[in-house]
């Protein structure tokens, strides 16, 4: 991936930027399974075992076929765990679990796919995380809430996973929306190797483009133009700072705002823009993400 820009975050903060779950997830989770087997007792297994005649869920089907179609090998991975922890007594909140963890790692294992997507591909996966924001703002969600989020960043990564984790409880409406917003995604990544896209480097006028899409939404909406502002400009400052800009901000507005302003876009400067932001997105490199946020709209 790209090489990070030389200015750093000094915490995690960051990672609200194109999407908290995201990133996050994106340096979490690295799926394989459970327990160390043989080939030949995994493929016994795997015979006698078939994740979806337990999570028989229509979205969870989706999502492990496109799975399957993306990345076969994670697949694999994911009916061996979960043939082993069948075989344990596990309940299907825990085979729940271990589908997305396997969904999740994905983040990293498409984000050079994702360079090559089309501009529709792209908005899609856009306007499924904004989606996933709107069902958490209408339900006033506490991880709306920037105090929620600030205190959710100093856990440390061993804490971090349980916790996202229990956040996706088995056919709840937010297991649904992970499930739906994997599965475009890895129809996006299966469709990027299938037809390849080329895209040059965002140009001047894509930024000032961008800037004139994101000028239009802060006059309708001060509240957010004056966080996008507070945040960008808090990066690198003291961690006091930092956790105060975090703790002010409503991250369900940020999120949604990021899906319009992407979606007003033309379509030939959207997909030149996300073929620079979204594969460093996917694969965590925030340092880099943050050095082209503040760039594209001359922020710090």
């Amino acid at each position: 991936m790209t090489e990070p820009a030389p200015k750093q975050s000094g915490l995690k903060l960051g990672l609200i930027s194109l999407g908290l779950v995201a990133v996050i997830f994106a340096g979490l989770f690295a799926f394989g399974p459970a327990k160390a087997v043989s080939d030949a007792d995994a493929a016994q297994t795997r015979q006698a075992f078939d994740i979806l005649t337990v999570l028989d869920d229509a979205a969870t089907r989706r999502a492990v076929t496109a799975l399957r179609a993306a990345d076969p090998g994670t697949y694999t991975q994911l009916q061996t765990a979960a043939a082993l922890a069948q075989a344990d007594g596990v309940d299907s909140q825990a085979l729940a679990i271990l589908v997305l963890e396997a969904l999740f790692s994905q983040f990293r294992a498409q984000a050079l796919t994702l360079r090559s997507a089309d501009s529709a591909g792209y908005q899609a996966i856009i306007s499924g995380l904004g989606a996933g924001f709107e069902q958490l703002g209408a339900a006033d969600n506490a991880w709306c809430k920037g105090p929620t989020v600030a205190a959710f960043l100093t856990k440390n990564d061993d804490d971090l996973v349980p916790s996202l984790l229990r956040e996706f409880k088995y056919k709840s409406p937010q297991y649904d929306w992970a499930m739906t917003w994997m599965t475009t995604i890895l129809d996006v990544a299966s469709e990027s190797r299938r037809a390849p896209r080329s895209h040059a480097r965002p140009t001047d006028l894509d930024e000032v483009r961008l800037q004139q899409a994101g000028l239009d939404l802060s006059t309708k909406q001060w509240s957010l133009a004056l966080q996008i502002g507070a945040f960008a400009n808090a990066e690198g400052t003291s961690y006091a700072q930092m956790q105060d800009v975090v703790g002010s901000m409503n991250v369900c507005e940020l999120g949604g705002a990021i899906a319009t302003v992407s979606g007003q876009l033309p379509s030939d400067v959207r997909g030149r823009i996300w073929a620079d932001l979204m594969p460093e997105v996917m694969y965590g490199n925030t340092p880099y993400v943050m050095w082209r946020v503040n760039d594209y709209f001359f922020i710090g």
